[in-house]
């Protein structure tokens, strides 16, 4: 028996024992991991070793984001004190078994707006899942965050000169405030990627879904136009922070048939038989019918917050929130890595950002798929995670 040959079993069996503990959720990705021919897009931002062991510090490393440390204590409260925006951030996109490349990624970290007033900046994180073609999803990754940018300022200015006279908390004027300015930009983007000539019929037919993230030091804002969605892990626990805009959801039929549209089951229910959202960017040809009005959570931060996960259905038509956070969790511990280095390269947040997408190769995803990981806090010391792992 040749040493490539034993190797690969070796490297399986690690796997196998793995899962045994694990559901057998990463037996698959021995298998994926193989094809890493795929068209593979990493734009992963990772703290330095040094900031670990500084903690709270503010760093500056490969990318612009704030370093923060594990630091937290048992009950899941509300942060009281500002935190570092994320401890790393990575992004994987392929195009799986597609022939075309439809879906897009950006990170704009630091976030140019600031609005929470502590001076500390903010991370924009978005998945877009193009169809028909790539123009949308391209456009969006480059005009998204910038007219959020400006929408924000501009929100900021007329509530200054508004002053307190709103009748309105703090709390909720931000909320306000945010989910005004996602509602704005989400709308000018659309209007941005509409085509001019109406001869043009074939781009009339091209749209992105978009979910977007931003995150601050004591919140983290989502909005959300379509199918791709965002999961946090807090305290180990899936939250969902979108809900999908399937055309069977009762209240999006019901919103669907009221504009005069019908909810067609052609393999799959969608919008008069053709598209399988029921929101998107651009899709000018099924307007009224499909809006670009994105749904908008505000969460506020607590000291449990582990990470955020963004991806394309890609990812979601095969993965449960559950086992995508389970699967994450095990990557950003260290566990996956220090027990297992042949199959778990490492434990950033753009590692499991990798695997999650291998997970779904493996499980048969047959479309583009895109995932972005955002490191709220360490979940524990790597470093003493490899050692406890080499003791055994």
């Amino acid at each position: 028996m040749s040493t490539e040959t034993t190797s690969k079993r070796d490297h399986e069996a690690s796997l196998r024992e793995l899962l045994a503990g694990g559901d057998k959720e990463l037996m698959t990705v021995a298998r994926s991991a193989r094809r890493r021919r795929l068209e593979l897009r990493r734009l992963g931002r990772t703290a330095s070793a040094a900031a670990e062991d500084e903690g709270a510090k503010r760093v500056r490393p490969a990318g612009p984001l704030d370093s923060c440390s594990s630091d937290s204590s048992d009950s899941a409260k509300v942060t009281p004190e500002p935190q570092p925006v994320c401890v790393s951030h990575g992004a994987v996109s392929v195009i799986g078994r597609r022939r075309e490349m439809e879906d897009a990624v950006a990170v704009a970290a630091p976030f140019s707006a600031v609005v929470e007033g502590d001076g500390k900046e903010e991370g924009f994180f978005a998945v877009y899942d193009g169809h028909g073609g790539s123009r949308v999803a391209e456009a969006c990754r480059e005009r998204m965050h910038v007219v959020l940018a400006e929408e924000v300022q501009r929100l900021r200015g007329i509530q200054q000169q508004r002053g307190s006279g709103s009748g309105r908390d703090e709390e909720e004027d931000v909320i306000a405030g945010w989910k005004e300015a996602m509602a704005a930009c989400f709308a000018r983007v659309d209007g941005e990627v509409g085509v001019e000539d109406e001869a043009e019929t074939g781009e009339q037919t091209v749209g992105s879904t978009a979910v977007v993230a931003v995150v601050g030091p004591r919140r983290i804002v989502v909005a959300n136009c379509g199918d791709s969605r965002a999961v946090l892990s807090r305290a180990g626990v899936p939250v969902p922070l979108s809900d999908d805009h399937k055309p069977d959801r009762p209240d999006e039929m019901e919103r669907v048939e009221a504009a005069g549209g019908r909810v067609i089951n052609w393999n799959g229910y969608r919008i008069l038989g053709v598209l399988a959202t029921s929101r998107s960017i651009g899709d000018y040809y099924l307007k009224p019918y499909v809006i670009a009005e994105p749904e908008v959570t505000v969460m506020d931060r607590t000291d449990k917050d582990e990470f955020l996960i963004l991806a394309s259905d890609g990812l979601w038509d095969v993965v449960s929130n559950e086992v995508a956070c389970k699967i994450a969790r095990n990557c950003l511990s260290g566990r996956a890595a220090s027990k297992y280095p042949e199959s778990v390269s490492g434990s950033t947040a753009a590692d499991a950002a990798a695997l999650l997408v291998e997970l779904a190769m493996s499980r048969g995803s047959k479309d583009n798929i895109s995932v972005v990981v955002v490191e709220l806090r360490r979940l524990r010391s790597r470093t003493a995670a490899v050692i406890k792992e080499n003791r055994r």
